[in-house]
């Protein structure tokens, strides 16, 4: 669908919902997310099942590689997009461990972005992100996003409560090179 030099961004369906289910049980990525977990089938599929009838989200896979030789490595996407105001909010891991590092969750952010501001016609991009969370503090950062504020002691996480940075990316800022 999206292409970029080291990979693309996908639709997400059906077909993919082990593998995603298998990241987001994945110790290291809830605690990147916040997600609480273990997620059981039937809760992973209740979740697919909604989102994809909401016209409010907008979801794809990572996919690492070109051509035929494309691998999903991650899933990304929008959430509560608001037409009236134009903006949503932006999401995003990396569940292959082994794809981790090597740029793609920067290449896939950059298609997502350019999908939101130029096919959607957004505003506004927001995400929240846990402070302990530094590699991902670094990527919105070299992303553009800038630092709105901070949610105090927003979410229980390895036995404390711990902060959330709000950052967010206006239309007019996408592309131009962080201060």
């Amino acid at each position: 669908m999206f292409h970029g030099k080291l990979g693309a961004l996908l639709p997400f369906d059906e077909a993919a919902l082990p593998l995603v289910r298998a990241w987001i049980n994945d110790e290291e990525v809830r605690r990147g997310t916040g997600t609480e977990g273990p997620v059981s089938d039937w809760e992973h599929r209740r979740w697919y099942e909604s989102a994809m009838g909401d016209p409010a989200q907008r979801i794809f896979l990572i996919a690492q590689g070109r051509g035929n030789e494309v691998n999903a490595v991650g899933v990304l996407g929008l959430r509560g997009i608001n037409w009236r105001s134009r903006h949503a909010e932006y999401w995003i891991y990396i569940g292959d461990r082994l794809a981790r590092g090597k740029g793609l969750a920067e290449e896939a952010s950059r298609l997502l972005l350019r999908f939101a501001f130029g096919t959607l016609g957004l505003h506004r991009v927001f995400l929240q992100v846990n402070v302990t969370n530094q590699s991902a503090i670094n990527l919105y950062r070299r992303l553009g996003f800038v630092e709105e504020g901070t949610l105090r002691a927003a979410v229980f996480a390895d036995g404390r409560f711990v902060d959330r940075l709000l950052l967010s990316m206006l239309s007019h800022e996408f592309g131009q090179s962080p201060k």
